[in-house]
């Protein structure tokens, strides 16, 4: 701790800034506020502990957590977090972190041009609460595969109780497929399916071509959708905002009558 705030005081402060006390458990010292931050999250590469000599030739022991903007950040061996300017350190301190900080760049862009060719990895956000509350983890896509439900983040979602042995289901079918595919930037369905199997479901969605998501086969979260909205009858589409509020029990009309209308309705009710 001595060692600290002896580099703290040789350290050339910088003109127009006043001192301010920083609580330690041991005693207090007075620090700098230019050269004090406190992190309540801190998650970056930090390179080991080592000596460090400021321009006034102070010294101290310490980690490097991170450099942007020429603020070099410290994280003592006492824990304590502390940023200077870099230019506040001698030369080969300065060459020392400028490399650090060029391989951290590194890494971070060969991750970015290597991850995703590599491993087909997609960043899943994840769903807003009352979202979340509506659906399971993973959906299932038209050839059965589990995405999961983060995929509808940001998104308004209908959803959509449906079955092929009904009729008026089928005449109105084409029509929200049209409807989604046109808006699918801001909108998502998902089926609900009243389908007599799970094959009759896959069966039906490929023949009319739905490029959404669907439930697993009368699972629990499909019966508490019908339950939460009071589905009566098929077809329904039930209309949510990506918090999962409801925003319209008429949305097979609303598609039906005035699609081009309806997305604009919804979303000044989101």
């Amino acid at each position: 701790m001595e060692a600290l705030s002896q580099f703290y005081s040789a350290i050339p402060k910088p003109f127009g800034f006043q001192n301010y006390t920083c609580q330690s458990p041991a005693m207090k010292y007075p620090f700098n506020l230019s050269f004090l931050i406190i992190l309540s999250s801190f998650s970056v590469t930090v390179a080991q502990p080592r000596k460090w000599t400021s321009t006034a030739g102070s010294t101290m022991n310490a980690e490097l957590v991170d450099f942007s903007n020429r603020v070099v950040i410290l994280k003592s061996t006492t824990g304590q977090k502390i940023t200077l300017k870099i230019d506040q350190l001698i030369t080969s301190d300065q060459s020392f972190v400028q490399e650090w900080s060029q391989e951290k760049n590194k890494l971070k862009l060969a991750s970015k041009n290597t991850l995703p060719a590599n491993t087909g990895f997609t960043e899943v956000k994840k769903l807003p609460e009352g979202m979340a509350e509506l659906l399971p983890a993973d959906l299932l896509d038209s050839d059965g595969k589990k995405v999961p439900s983060g995929s509808l983040s940001g998104k308004m979602v209908g959803f959509y109780f449906s079955a092929h042995w009904c009729p008026p289901c089928r005449g109105f079918t084409p029509s929200l497929v049209e409807f989604r595919d046109k808006n699918k930037k801001d909108f998502e369905v998902v089926f609900v399916s009243s389908d007599k199997s799970p094959d009759a479901q896959m069966k039906y969605m490929k023949e009319m071509n739905m490029k959404w998501y669907t439930l697993p086969h009368r699972s629990e979260h499909a019966n508490k959708l019908s339950q939460k909205y009071g589905v009566r009858g098929i077809p329904a589409l039930i209309i949510v905002s990506p918090n999962g509020e409801t925003i319209s029990k008429n949305g097979r009309n609303e598609v039906g009558s005035n699609p081009s209308q309806a997305i604009k309705t919804w979303k000044k009710s989101s």
